[in-house]
């Protein structure tokens, strides 16, 4: 059985009514507990569908352990929000852009 740690990725993330919002879609970094891929995708789905978006792409999806050392104050401050709540899926920034061209 695998234990849970933190993870981290950079998730795309994608309005589900685009009349709702002003963009077209977002990146964004999401720490949150996880014990594989599947289980740090279905995290980020989570979050995504109470945000009425959907994720449209995950990459660098790795245990935060992996990225000792490369971390942005940012990513710090994301960990630090959920290192105590083991039902904790946080998010970064939206870096918007503003079509589907992007």
């Amino acid at each position: 059985m695998s234990q849970f740690e933190l993870w981290i990725g950079l998730v795309e993330l994608k309005p589900l009514d685009r009349r709702e919002f002003e963009f077209a879609g977002a990146y964004t970094n999401i720490v949150a507990w996880a014990d594989s891929p599947v289980s740090f995708n279905g995290k980020t789905n989570v979050i995504a569908k109470r945000l009425n978006m959907f994720v449209a792409s995950i990459d660098d999806a790795e245990p935060l352990s992996a990225r000792a050392g490369t971390a942005t104050e940012e990513v710090d401050d994301l960990v630090r929000q959920a290192e105590s709540d083991p039902e904790a899926i946080v998010f970064g920034t939206f870096d918007s852009y503003p079509s589907d061209d992007a």
